[in-house]
Formats: structure tokens, sequence, C-alpha cells
């Protein structure tokens, strides 16, 4: 089956392919049908990790899990996010294009492949919040996007001033997302939440975050 599906280091050099036709055709000849896509398309990311790299594979929780290469990269749900990047999904398709930089023709014969016989699944070591480190995300230079997303909710201007200025509040500079801080009695940082200000309606928290101090 795997062969079928081969295409030389050369040939993918030079791949066009367009993600809704009817067929894929690369400039080496090979057609996909619309079927393989269609079926291609379907897989979701868990499934996808599950069957082909398990070793990926890390669970945080009874229905939540990471990836060994990103650890900001969540599977919940049927969905996927990954946080730090701002991106996220639903498919397997869609993680091999946007996290592992594969072209189209290569994520659809990555999932169409036969899964390697010698991966067997592995044991997922439940990882607890209180394991992974928390790190506030980077600031932007201002928060001019964050402030203009919040007064649009009907948010007054003075309340996120106010909130900003207590260090509760502020806007990342990666996605330029609103970040929601909690602090322990001592003033430290010990959560930290995310909002998307853009077109991607996304929302959670940074990796380590104590829900406590939400």
């Amino acid at each position: 089956m795997l062969a079928a599906f081969y295409i030389s280091a050369p040939c993918r050099n030079l791949m066009k392919a367009r993600y809704n036709n009817v067929r894929i055709q690369t400039t080496c000849g090979n057609i996909y049908p619309t079927g393989l896509v269609a079926k291609a398309k379907e897989m979701d990311l868990l499934t996808y990790l599950q069957q082909y790299e398990p070793q990926e594979l890390v669970r945080v929780s009874r229905r939540a899990y990471t990836t060994k290469t990103h650890d900001s990269l969540k599977i919940s749900n049927g969905m996927w996010m990954w946080w730090s990047h701002g991106i996220g999904g639903k498919t397997a398709l869609e993680y091999l294009i946007k996290v592992k930089g594969l072209l189209f023709t290569e994520a659809v014969m990555t999932i169409l492949q036969e899964p390697d016989s010698a991966l067997r699944p592995v044991n997922h070591k439940v990882v607890s919040e209180t394991e992974r480190s928390f790190v506030l995300p980077k600031a932007a230079e201002s928060n001019e996007i964050m402030a203009r997303y919040l007064m649009g909710r009907g948010i007054a201007p003075e309340v996120i001033d106010h909130c900003i200025q207590s260090g509760l509040l502020y806007e990342s500079k990666r996605g330029h997302n609103v970040v929601f801080v909690g602090c322990d009695a001592r003033g430290t940082p010990r959560y930290a939440g995310l909002r998307s200000t853009g077109s991607n309606t996304f929302k959670g928290d940074v990796e380590g975050s104590e829900k406590a101090f939400a």
C-alpha cells in the first residue's frame, strides 16, 4: 500500500496541490482520487497519533493529551490547539500541514499509508499540572489590540486600565491574545488564561497554570 503513494524527494519539491480540487495531481503524475483525499480529511489528530505516532502522545488528564515535541499543543474533545502559536484545528491533515510543515500531498500520503506495525500502544504517563513549569507569555509592546477587543465586548476603558496597572491583564506578544493573570497571596503569578482577540474563538490556560488561582 505504501509504495503506491511514494513520491521521490525531487518530485516532492515540484508538487502542486489544491486542497478542495476533485483530484490532487503532482508534476510527477501521481493522482489522488477524491475518495482518498476525503478519507484523509476525516481523520482526527488523536486517532492519527494513536495509530501512527503513539510515542508522541502524553496524557495530561482523563480526556486531554499533549505531545512530547510540543507541550503547548493540547488535544481535547476532538479538537487540537497549539497555544504557543495561536493556531488549531480538528483534523490530522491540518496538524501535518500547520504544525509539521508538510505539503498537502505529503500530508495525504502520510495519512493514507499503513501504520508501522512495529509501533505498539504505549502507556501514557499522566502528568499533573504542578509537574509542568509555569511561564507567563511574553507581553506585546502595547495593549492596544487587547483593549480595543475588550471595549468591543462592553468593558469600560477605566476597568481595563485598572486591571493592566494591577498586573491582572495584558496583551501577549505572540497572537495578541488577552492574558488573564491570577496571583497567590504574595503577588506571584500562578495562573494565566488566554482568550483570542481575533477571528479564532479560542480560550484556554497557559501550560502549568494552577486553576486554584484563576
